[in-house]
């Protein structure tokens, strides 16, 4: 899966697809600074990282919004 891919999923993903994807957010949110060993602020310098911090904050507005 590529990058672009996660934002299509995430664009065509049913209700259920999207609570996953807000249940790894809050996931994220609470851990990744735990567990991250790059430099300070590591997920906003990483393109992975922004990029599913991207996806994930587009499923949890397609939420909101259904």
């Amino acid at each position: 899966m590529e990058l672009g891919d996660i934002n299509n999923f995430v664009q065509n993903a049913n209700e259920e697809q999207l609570k996953a994807f807000g249940f790894l957010g809050q996931w994220m949110m609470e851990n990744v600074p735990k567990y991250c060993t790059c430099a300070s602020k590591c997920n906003q310098n990483c393109e992975i990282a922004k990029a599913l911090g991207g996806a994930l904050q587009a499923a949890g507005q397609r939420l909101q919004g259904q």
